[in-house]
């Protein structure tokens, strides 16, 4: 039941997501909220380095984000404590890599429960449920 629930939030976001860039609502805060959720989640599953998460979001067909654009979000992350950040050596350069906090990983859980009810709520009002 989780999984499945994961992939409903999964593809309501996706949804969601190019829907508000399709009609360039400009609900940046929005956005920015979906944006947080999927770099804990990829941070949950293990420590990512900037570019490194910008290419997956990339390659996830649902979030539309350029290089760099991803740094003040970690920047924000980082702040409230969500996100930790270190640097170690790559190919004789420094690369900070970020990893996520236990905050960030409670974040996450309450989020996705708060999706999993909207996601109820709809299936509710279409009588899907």
């Amino acid at each position: 039941m989780y999984l499945l629930s994961i992939y409903m939030i999964d593809t309501y976001i996706c949804i969601k997501y190019n829907y508000l860039m399709d009609n360039k609502n400009n609900n940046t805060q929005y956005l920015k909220g979906l944006f947080e959720i999927a770099i804990l989640m990829m941070l949950q599953k293990k420590t990512m380095y900037g570019y490194e998460l910008t290419k997956e979001l990339k390659e996830s067909k649902c979030f539309s984000i350029s290089d760099g654009s991803i740094y003040p979000i970690l920047k924000r992350l980082t702040a409230n404590d969500y996100v930790d950040v270190f640097s170690e050596e790559y190919e004789g350069r420094i690369r900070k890599y970020y990893r996520i906090t236990d905050l960030g990983k409670a974040l996450v859980e309450n989020r996705l429960k708060e999706l999993d009810s909207i996601i109820k709520y709809f299936k509710e009002i279409k009588g899907m449920d």
